[in-house]
């Protein structure tokens, strides 16, 4: 009787931007968990199909373009046309052979519209029969001399290639980068500052963490509470739009208070830490990084339940929530965590990635950037079965695309009924697993 042997399929992205900090697209990393499964720089053919028609493209690249690295076999049984040729961008090992059968396959897909990456850890080293196909060159901007990144930029342009950097760390270094010619950039930290050094957090920020604080503190009764928020005229119009939306069921409010009563403090946490997040550009770096507060969010809830902890729910999606605040408001963790008088558990958490909450939080992080040793290592020790987290991050990617529409006035969708979780409906994947790493 033949034995059928299920491949678990993970899947991360890394977003890629253009030198404007304009999405370009997501660059994605495959690895399959079965029997013969292997960790090696090319994913087999079946794993590549597994993922683009088995998850499909959409949920994978959010319409985006797609890099996915391809190996010989792939490329010379014509395996990739399963690919779309106006979504993906395959991308080639630097050290792949290149004999005579390789390079007329490679030439037949450009000449069919199909685009080539070339990524390896020694860019200077690159077959010139690779430069002449390929339309992207990948150099890792943190593993060169500074010295001589612009005598190799110079040399690969000569080829006429686009430049993508990789791991350039902040954005003095982008516009150096961009000096050189380079047009791409991998991952969020290229459009950060140099260094996190204000130490002004915006008014409307330190409301809103003065108002978590005290709904999360047992001794705050509702009247105090109800004090802050009539001193706030904006917040105040929210709350009342949201609990007279239909879903919510809402009906002859008469106060602040009889509002918060009816809705639960658990249910305003939960909105506030959304509030403070969401309003901002709908585009570009800080829309992604506003995607990957809301991953966190639900991901790290998601994995309290997983863990046999559900009571750690809540503090967990603050964590998650939190963990980009300082990406976001560009401004130090530390000066954050002080302005919210942070529980001394969650600032561990977000400061050091200490106990419980810190580790969970590392485990959601190695699993967005592909770490998959970190991840079986961080899962095991939380009693999480790596298995069971696919179906959690392609929820938790979900819902966080959901909550990131523009109607965020009323409550928000996936917070709606009186079930304790939150739109759980695309958990149904079976047994693939996919993270999110921004491409290209």
């Amino acid at each position: 009787m033949p034995i059928l042997i299920v491949v678990q399929i993970l899947v991360a992205r890394q977003p890629i931007f253009d030198r404007h900090e304009r999405l370009y697209g997501y660059d994605l990393m495959l690895r399959g968990t079965g029997a013969d499964s292997s960790a090696d720089d090319s994913p087999p053919e079946q794993l590549v199909a597994d993922t683009f028609l088995g998850i499909g493209i959409e949920q994978v690249a959010a319409g985006r373009r797609a890099f996915v690295t391809v190996g010989r076999d792939m490329l010379v049984s014509g395996a990739v046309r399963l690919l779309p040729v106006d979504r993906v961008v395959l991308q080639l090992i630097g050290n792949i052979d290149t004999d005579t059968e390789l390079v007329a396959a490679c030439q037949q897909l450009g000449f069919e519209g199909y685009s080539f990456a070339l990524t390896g850890p020694s860019p200077d080293r690159f077959d010139e029969v690779l430069l002449r196909v390929a339309d992207i060159v990948k150099i890792d901007v943190s593993v060169i001399a500074v010295e001589l990144l612009p005598e190799l930029a110079a040399w690969l342009q000569t080829y006429h290639v686009r430049l993508l950097a990789l791991n350039a760390r902040h954005r003095v270094e982008r516009d150096n980068c961009i000096k050189l010619g380079f047009e791409l950039f991998e991952g969020y930290a290229s459009a950060a500052p140099e260094t996190l050094t204000r130490h002004d957090i915006p008014i409307e920020h330190i409301a809103t963490f003065r108002l978590l604080k005290m709904m999360r503190d047992p001794k705050a009764n509702d009247i105090e509470i109800e004090g802050v928020l009539k001193t706030d005229v904006a917040l105040s119009y929210k709350l009342l739009r949201m609990v007279n939306s239909a879903a919510i069921g809402g009906r002859n409010i008469w106060s602040i208070g009889h509002a918060l009563r009816l809705l639960g403090r658990d249910y305003v946490v939960r909105w506030l830490s959304l509030l403070l997040v969401t309003n901002g550009s709908t585009a570009g770096v800080r829309s992604e990084l506003i995607h990957l507060a809301l991953f966190r969010a639900r991901m790290c809830e998601l994995l309290a339940d997983a863990a046999g902890v559900p009571r750690a729910r809540g503090p967990l999606f603050l964590v998650g929530m939190f963990s980009v605040l300082d990406q976001l408001l560009e401004t130090p963790m530390e000066t954050i965590a002080d302005s919210m008088e942070l529980a001394p558990d969650i600032r561990l958490a977000l400061l050091e990635r200490k106990e419980f909450y810190g580790s969970t939080l590392s485990l959601v992080e190695a699993y967005e950037r592909g770490a998959w040793d970190t991840v079986d290592s961080l899962a095991g020790s939380l009693g999480v079965a790596t298995e069971d987290m696919p179906p959690m991050y392609l929820t938790a990617l979900g819902w966080a695309t959901e909550q990131q529409s523009p109607t965020q006035d009323s409550f928000p969708s996936a917070m709606r009924g009186n079930s304790a979780d939150y739109s759980d409906r695309n958990a149904s994947v079976g047994s693939t697993r996919v993270a999110r790493r921004p491409g290209k």
